[in-house]
């Protein structure tokens, strides 16, 4: 009986203890995220650089601080290659989405009528009494929809046709400030960028004496659990980041492949195969939304306005996509985490209140590592299934 309430005890402190280090993570993230994100992204990089140094320390006879410091560089160097190409693959990319926006408004009448056309003939499964009123109703609504889509966009249209001769002040000081605003944020990047590069060179020369330091504030007791911790959260994280990565490789070429062959048809006959396919298949980092998020809605649009087969391809290399995922995930990531979808659909939704954009990631990775270091008992915050001497004995 006394064993079982000092294991609760135990337990108690470890949850308050747990609760006091989330709150103050909550406040850095929340209020100081920004500031402190050169220094955490230096530090990544002096971690990533650390092997490779190793070796080639073992290797040659070069000093470690200057293998670290040229390979900490060549990786900002392949980093800022990767940047630019992607920049300047999305920047084609947005104007040309800039293109279709403004031929998608030029033809909303259209897209309005094709709209009319599908709805009335999904009231053919209707009886014909109602059917009749909701072919009535569903003519009315749409005319007046229609009617006024026209008259906007012809209003739109004289608008910018007379712009030369309306340009005010206030119809460009928004757009100006904006610019304006953007281009003062260039210094400050300039400088958080140069920070973190020299950061990094630091942090990975001195990388061995920062552990060291960490490890001295804590108790000795604590030494193989800070040791632990640290392979499980970088192993278990470095893997389920390369499964994902590979799975992504994997949907980047079965959407490439698809609508090249859509093309190759006839079918699809907008460009920018490789940016749609690398944007789409990007969309697998978000949990439990993947590439369905940009999929089935392009594939209903296409329906719509009556590009059947383009709308039939894209769900049938939406379909081949999920059912590959489904059969390659679990082979590929191998239940490293083991995390309910709910949990982390959860986590995106809490995390993306507290924190914004950023949120629908940081939780997410921050439960996975809470999970993973609670199933191998470096913290107990609750039960696994163990019995309570074996949960004891790993709280000693």
């Amino acid at each position: 009986m006394d064993k079982k309430i000092e294991l609760r005890k135990k337990r108690i402190i470890n949850i308050v203890y747990f609760a006091i280090f989330l709150a103050i993570a909550f406040l850095i993230i929340k209020y100081c995220f920004w500031i402190i994100f050169p220094f955490v992204f230096a530090f990544v990089v002096a971690v990533i650089v650390q092997r490779p140094a190793n070796f080639i320390e073992r290797k040659t006879k070069l000093k470690k601080s200057f293998t670290t410091t040229v390979l900490t560089i060549l990786l900002y160097a392949l980093i800022a290659c990767v940047v630019v190409f992607l920049g300047m693959q999305l920047v084609d990319a947005g104007k040309n989405a800039v293109m279709f926006v403004r031929d998608k408004i030029s033809d909303m009448p259209t897209l309005i009528e094709n709209v009319r056309k599908w709805a009335v003939s999904a009231s053919a499964i209707l009886p014909d009494s109602i059917e009749k009123k909701a072919v009535v109703s569903l003519d009315k609504w749409f005319g007046v929809i229609r009617d006024k889509s026209a008259a906007e966009i012809a209003r739109t249209i004289v608008d910018n046709a007379q712009g030369g001769e309306k340009i005010s002040i206030s119809s460009i000081s928004t757009p100006l400030s904006g610019i304006w605003s953007t281009a003062k944020q260039i210094p400050s990047v300039f400088v958080a960028v140069l920070i973190t590069i020299i950061s990094s060179c630091f942090m990975a020369a001195d990388y061995d004496w920062i552990v060291t330091f960490i490890k001295n504030q804590f108790p000795k007791r604590y030494d193989e659990k800070f040791s632990k911790s640290k392979r499980i959260v970088f192993q278990s994280i470095g893997k389920l980041i390369r499964s994902y990565v590979i799975i992504i490789f994997i949907t980047f070429s079965e959407l490439f492949i698809g609508l090249n062959i859509l093309k190759i048809a006839g079918i699809y006959e907008d460009g920018q195969v490789l940016i749609i396919s690398l944007i789409i298949a990007l969309l697998d980092i978000l949990p439990v939304l993947g590439t369905g998020t940009f999929m089935v809605p392009w594939a209903i649009y296409s329906l719509i306005t009556g590009k059947i087969g383009l709308g039939i391809g894209l769900i049938v290399v939406y379909a081949v996509i999920t059912i590959v995922r489904q059969v390659i995930e679990p082979k590929i990531v191998g239940g490293t985490v083991g995390l309910p979808s709910f949990v982390t659909l959860m986590a995106m939704y809490i995390g993306s209140q507290l924190f914004g954009f950023l949120g629908i990631f940081i939780l997410p990775i921050s439960v996975i590592i809470i999970k993973l270091l609670n199933d191998e008992g470096i913290i107990h915050i609750w039960n696994t299934g163990k019995s309570d001497e074996e949960a004891e004995d790993l709280t000693e």
